[in-house]
């Protein structure tokens, strides 16, 4: 099998993917966009030398959106085990049953198909199957995990919100705790983004996904760890972002299927550029809120992003963690602001409150009517993260609650 366990190589092996129809992304050696991409698995997979396939996917949107009909197909032609019915948020014991079949039938590729969950399920897989390490001791330690041998990973989003297809991390949650599994070994070899898979997503779930992407790429523009090189990632994100969520909020519709390439593609972008420099503080508070309340990913970050933007803005050099200092922190801040005043016809919040109307979801922090005493726990979790470290400017418990509070 051709180098499948370095996705440096991965290019090499695919010399005819890309054509004049079929977009390369950047920010990944081989991720690739475009309606119809879906149908270029099977090549994807002939070229990697795969034979026996995993495919690692959700419930009901699996069939809505049209990718079962792609899996069916393979079936035809090489032995296929499907590990179905991963859920939003997974947990230790869906990731441990993923590793386990992908042990009973020692897949030479995984493939998953589905939003930012089912991705990382089965980047999760595709890492630890052969790993003699327990799953959950590299759950907490990352460094336990080895390269991917002779198992490829090829990812296809079929939603427009996470970017996972682009990153090497996952989520898994243990209880209320949110872990991240980050190695080199989850970057996928392959990613496949085909915007006609959103065209059967429920408005809600469409909104929640472009809100995340959003998000990461505002994130990864003013993080800490931030360089030249995840900026221009970022810009690229935001470039396509603005216009078609500015678009929907204007319209309430999806339905267009440009606005939905130009999601595709700025959800991937957003992906590669937390790749190079993770998100921040909205998305280290948003894990408590979907665990302890059940609050969809993308609403919840989008909420802590709306108060973010203004204290982020004001940093001063006492609590400034951005190593270009606070001017230039705030001059980030203006950065994408203007953009969105330029392509949505107005700043950021607005924006977000009329996207989270749009999809039924609380429009502020305030919505939710929790008491100062409940958000104290919740803060105090979320802000002992790494992700939390990575904000721009410092953020206490007490800052949160006075920010909540206003």
């Amino acid at each position: 099998m051709a180098a499948a366990c370095d996705p440096v190589q991965t290019p090499d092996v695919l010399p005819g993917l890309a054509s004049a129809d079929l977009r390369r992304l950047p920010g990944h050696p081989a991720a690739f966009a475009s309606p119809g991409a879906l149908g270029r698995l099977p090549e994807v997979l002939d070229a990697l030398g795969a034979r026996r396939v995993l495919v690692v996917h959700g419930g009901g949107a699996f069939r809505r959106c049209g990718a079962e009909a792609a899996v069916v197909a393979l079936e035809g032609r090489l032995a296929v085990r499907r590990f179905g019915g991963v859920r939003p948020n997974p947990d230790l014991a869906t990731v441990e049953a993923a590793v386990a079949a992908a042990r009973e039938f020692r897949p030479d590729a995984v493939v998953g198909i589905g939003g930012g969950s089912s991705l990382d399920v089965a980047k999760s897989a595709a890492a630890l199957y052969r790993q003699p390490a327990v799953t959950y001791d590299c759950l907490r330690d990352p460094a336990l995990l080895g390269m991917r041998e002779d198992c490829a990973l090829v990812l296809v989003p079929t939603t427009s919100g996470s970017g996972s297809e682009l990153t090497s991390f996952a989520t898994v949650y243990i209880g209320e705790q949110k872990y991240s599994l980050d190695h080199p070994a989850l970057r996928s070899d392959v990613a496949l983004v085909d915007p006609d898979l959103t065209a059967s997503l429920p408005s809600p779930s469409a909104v929640a996904s472009g809100l995340d992407a959003l998000s990461q790429a505002i994130e990864s523009y003013w993080a800490a760890a931030a360089t030249a090189g995840s900026r221009q990632l970022a810009q690229g994100a935001l470039q396509d972002l603005f216009p078609a969520l500015g678009a929907v909020a204007e319209h309430g519709s999806f339905a267009d299927p440009q606005i939905r390439g130009r999601l595709a593609v700025g959800a991937a972008l957003s992906g590669a550029a937390i790749n190079q420099t993770r998100t921040t503080a909205a998305h280290a508070l948003s894990y408590s809120l979907t665990a302890r309340l059940g609050i969809t990913h993308g609403v919840a970050v989008a909420l802590h992003l709306r108060w973010l933007l203004g204290y982020n803005e004001a940093a001063e050099a006492d609590d400034c963690r951005h190593p270009d200092g606070p001017e230039r922190l705030s001059g980030l801040v203006s950065d994408v602001q203007e953009r969105s005043v330029r392509e949505t016809g107005g700043p950021i919040e607005p924006l977000l409150e009329r996207l989270l109307g749009l999809g039924g979801y609380p429009q502020s922090l305030a919505d939710l009517r929790l008491a100062p005493r409940e958000w104290a726990p919740i803060l105090d979790a979320a802000l002992d993260s790494g992700r939390a470290g990575n904000n721009p400017r410092v953020v206490t418990v007490e800052d949160a609650l006075a920010a909540l509070s206003s």
